[in-house]
């Protein structure tokens, strides 16, 4: 063995260029893949980052039946959510542990009409994180104290021709199943530069949504965001035996479309 490493040594040194040329080739080599992995990595969390703070979390818990019936948005009320939020706030690497009702409704004027998802949140606790009041471009955002008020997007609010201080009428699906309308107000229009998720997401206050369809005290989901994507399996690992009647998914599994993209996006990265 040691006969062959010097005989190596020895023609490598023959032609002492060519094994400098060919040494500088491969760390050029090797400090570019790894800038290139580190900038697919961090394009990767800032777009699918904002992705998941856009639609609720990394993880989301739910009532039992919820996964089943995802799609539909369920108002099915989570058990037991102080003890969930106290043993999801205790884990490394959350960000933010919040409670939201979500439900799908229809909001409209005398203009126009769209259908919507209603997410009603707790804004002094998802405020510092969210992409709609981050991107606000006019009005403010949601306060703790807010009764008839709501956030919408800059394509809705195109769409159904209204400002700030414009009222609107939203319509949506009670405990029950029952629909319930109330007039609101626009106090806030965020641009995300996405005129899909502008024209369906709407926010509004968590205690108004809890009297308006029938939830008092209760919540339909637990959201928790994490400092970065690709920590959803830990926690869950973590936190999911000890919540046995409750389901804890991460949001790829509620969004497959997610997982589908993001492992397109990862398949090129490895290619190239």
């Amino acid at each position: 063995m040691y006969k062959y490493i010097k005989i190596a040594w020895r023609n490598m040194w023959r032609n002492w260029r060519r094994t400098v040329i060919a040494s500088i080739a491969i760390i050029l080599s090797m400090i570019l893949l790894i800038f290139f992995q580190a900038f697919m990595d961090g394009m990767d969390q800032s777009i699918y980052g904002n992705t998941v703070r856009l639609y609720g979390g990394n993880v989301l818990i739910h009532a039992p039946g919820y996964r089943e019936k995802s799609t539909r948005l369920p108002m099915l009320p989570v058990a037991d959510v102080e003890r969930v939020l106290t043993a999801v706030r205790t884990q490394p690497n959350v960000l933010v542990a919040s409670r939201r009702i979500n439900t799908g409704g229809l909001i409209s004027n005398r203009n126009a009409s769209h259908a919507v998802n209603i997410t009603a949140i707790e804004p002094d606790i998802e405020a510092p994180i969210s992409l709609a009041a981050e991107h606000l471009v006019v009005g403010r955002f949601l306060l703790p104290d807010d009764d008839n008020n709501i956030v919408i997007g800059q394509a809705l609010a195109d769409h159904l021709n209204v400002t700030i201080g414009d009222r609107v009428s939203l319509l949506g699906r009670r405990k029950d199943e029952s629909m319930r309308e109330r007039s609101m107000t626009v106090v806030g229009i965020f641009n995300l530069g996405l005129g899909e998720a502008e024209k369906s997401l709407i926010f509004i206050n968590l205690p108004t949504a809890q009297t308006l369809y029938n939830l008092r005290g209760e919540v339909t989901e637990v959201a928790v965001v994490l400092e970065k994507i690709g920590q959803e399996d830990a926690l869950i690992d973590s936190i999911a035996p000890n919540f046995p009647n409750h389901e804890v998914d991460s949001i790829y599994t509620l969004r497959p479309e997610f997982a589908e993209a993001l492992a397109t996006d990862r398949m090129f990265g490895l290619m190239f």
